[in-house]
Order: C-alpha cells, then structure tokens, then sequence
C-alpha cells in the first residue's frame, strides 16, 4: 500500500521540547499549521476544452445594405475544428446584414450554425470584426455554453449596427470587405479516470514540488517572524513611530516607541532586491554599520516588504497599497510593485483618485496612470474636483490638470 503523508493548512498544533502548562503563554512555542494524513489511492476527473477559430471575408459588403430586399442571408462555406474529437462536425456562419426578423432598427445579425455532426455539442462563441489595421472590433460573445443540436444556430440578433460600418473613420471595412472572425470552443463530456492505488505516476502523484514550496514559504515565514538578533546580521530601524507594533519587532521604548526594528538578513534581502544587493556589495554605511535607516515608510508597510521578501507574497495588500506601491518601486521589487499597482486600480473610486493620479504620475506608471484619467474623464470629473484629494495632489500640479483636460476632450 502506497502511504504518503500531506500537510495542509486545517488545524493548529504546537511544537516544543518543552509542554505547556495550563493557563500560562510559553513564547517559545512555535505553532505549525499541519494536518496529517494517509493517502492509498488517487482518483482524478477531466474534461478538456477545444478551441478553434474562422475568418469569414464578405466583399462588396456596402452593395447588401443598398439592396432593395429588406431581408438579406448570407452564409459562410462550412468549416470544422483541425483536430480533437470534434473534428468531424461542421459549422458556418450565417449574416443578416440588414437584421432578421425581429432585429433592432438598423442592426446586422450575426449566427453560428452547427451543420453536420453525430451527437450534440457543448459549445461557445465569440464574434469580432476585423478593421483595417487588423485589430479585432465589435467583440460580442456568449455568456456561457450551450448546447447545440444539429441545425441548430446561435448568435446575436442585434450584433452591430450596420450604418455605422461604412463610416470612414471607423475603419472597419478593408476596401469594401467585412471580415468576421469566430472562436469556438467546444466542452467535452467530463471523464473520471480509473483509481490508482499504490505507485502514482509524475502525472498524477501528489505535486511534491507545491509542497516543497509551501514548506519554504512557511520556514521563511517563522524565520522572518521570530529571528533574533544574534540569528540576523542586519538591522531595519523604521524612525516613525506607528500606532501599533507588527509581529517580528522590536521596540526601543516599550511606552511609546520611536523607532521600530526589524531582524533580517543580508543575503536575502539582496537575492530578492537589486537596491539592496547593491547596497551591500560596496562600502555604503549600512553594509558598515548593520543597520538600515529608514524615514519615509512607516513600520506596517516594511512588515509588508519583508513579507513578501521572505515568503513572496503579502497577506493584506490592499492594507496600505498606495506606501507598499511607493516601497516596492523605492526597493525595486517589481512582482510587488505590480501586484500593488492591481490593488490600486481596483480601488479607484471618487476619493481615492486624485491620489492614485499623483502616485502613477510620480513613479511614471503608464497603466496606473492610463486607468485613473479614464476613471476621472468617464463622467466622475465634476464629482472629483470637488474633493479634498483633488485640490490637495492635483490641483496644484498644472500639468497633471492639462493631462486629465485633454483627456476630457478627446473622450
């Protein structure tokens, strides 16, 4: 019998040499998130997904709408995906480009048509346009799968509206010519493969490598955690006093601390960070002196650092995202830097906006800085302005006032 034993994260226990005693906190205990169990047999159920796509090209497209008939149906050739178990089935376009019947005035219907095929089909589809810059437009796709039979069809009866695509400047038609590309994917029935006892292969065995990594990330969790100075070679003094301290720190004044030390380690800092691999490769005073000053961040936001520095990840990062972004960019820790930089555009809202505007512009975030002008000038403008963020981080900076305005034109 094949018996392995999993930890996860499930349940507490403690690891000591020593027991404790009822009522009292023994600070040397470490607890160890663990559960053990037994396994003799595996089992797994997969279902595989195919996609495949076409390109369906109507040329002299403007003469259809010109058509004296009101109803016109064009259909593509039939096509079929290259591989998989689907190969055999076969499928087409079908286009109203005046609408069907029951279409919104002046909207082109657009459908997809299952033509040929043995059994019904679990599929989806997405629709485009392509212009003439090649870009992919007008993108309408279902919502889920369906389930087509053979003759069915499905599509969008109200997919574009047709007097908009002659217009020059929309680019869509190439000389004349509509192009519409479909991707199609296609559900297979789930399969529960048989049970395996014993011996598992690579394939299907427990991921050592995950556990592996989440032991890792647990010991550099502890070891972050509950270093002490004669284990650590490096001081991180925070010279800003914070309301209250964050696990793994030291104070210098218990009543109300000044300072907030943090035990580290120079060989990870500097695997992890290209400033501070650079800082103690040379003779810089806190290569000399052991010891890191540090006045612009507060306490919880290098707790946050050196979290993700030991263990690569951050608990709670949208605690302090507009620092920890400032942190991450001063230390050059891009993987941080970026997952701040999604905590923030997620969070922009009225009040957060002035702020995030100057944080992206003062750190040259194109992304950042892109998602909070389109936020602004997308009909929050005069509700922005009239905050406390906006006449304290932007009004006062001319040329962040002349960026959102020529956003407000263009859009």
């Amino acid at each position: 019998m094949y018996n392995t034993v999993i930890k996860s994260s499930s349940s507490l226990s403690l690891t000591s040499n020593e027991s404790a005693s009822a009522g009292t906190t023994n600070t040397n205990f470490l607890p160890i998130i663990r559960n053990d169990y037994s396994l003799d047999s595996v089992c797994c159920t997969k279902r595989t997904l195919h996609t495949f796509s076409h390109m369906w090209i109507v040329e002299n497209f403007s003469s259809y709408l010109e058509d004296p008939e009101p109803i016109i149906c064009l259909s593509s050739s039939p096509f079929s995906p290259v591989s998989g178990i689907s190969a055999a089935t076969q499928w087409r376009l079908v286009c109203y480009p005046k609408g069907n019947y029951g279409a919104s005035s002046n909207y082109m219907s657009i459908f997809l048509e299952y033509i040929k095929g043995e059994h019904d089909i679990k599929a989806k589809a997405e629709y485009s346009l392509v212009n003439r810059k090649c870009e992919l437009t007008e993108m309408r796709k279902d919502a889920q799968f369906s389930v087509y039979k053979c003759g069915n069809s499905r599509g969008f009866i109200n997919y574009v509206k047709y007097d908009t695509l002659t217009l020059l400047e929309n680019h869509t038609l190439d000389d004349d010519k509509l192009k519409i590309y479909v991707r199609i994917t296609i559900m297979d029935d789930a399969i529960t493969e048989e049970t395996k006892y014993q011996e598992f292969d690579d394939a299907d065995s427990i991921n050592f490598t995950t556990r592996g990594l989440e032991g890792l990330v647990r010991d550099f969790s502890q070891l972050l955690l509950h270093s002490s100075s004669k284990m650590s070679d490096i001081k991180i003094r925070v010279n800003i006093s914070s309301s209250h301290n964050s696990d793994g720190t030291e104070s210098d004044d218990d009543s109300n601390p000044p300072v907030v030390t943090f035990n580290a380690h120079k060989l990870i800092l500097a695997a992890r960070s290209p400033v501070f691999a650079a800082m103690f490769s040379n003779r810089t005073l806190e290569n000399t002196t052991n010891i890191i000053e540090i006045n612009d961040l507060r306490s919880e936001t290098i707790q946050s650092m050196l979290e993700y520095i030991y263990t690569g990840k951050v608990n709670d990062i949208k605690k302090s995202t507009v620092e920890l972004y400032r942190c991450a960019d001063k230390y050059q820790l891009e993987d941080l830097r970026l997952q701040a930089e999604m905590a923030l555009m997620s969070s922009i809202s009225i009040d957060t906006s002035a702020e995030i505007l100057l944080l992206a512009d003062q750190h040259h975030s194109k992304d950042l800085k892109s998602r909070v002008i389109q936020f602004i000038v997308g009909g929050n403008l005069k509700a922005i302005i009239q905050t406390e963020g906006w006449h304290k981080y932007v009004a006062c900076i001319p040329d962040l006032v002349t960026e959102v305005i020529q956003a407000t034109t263009v859009e």
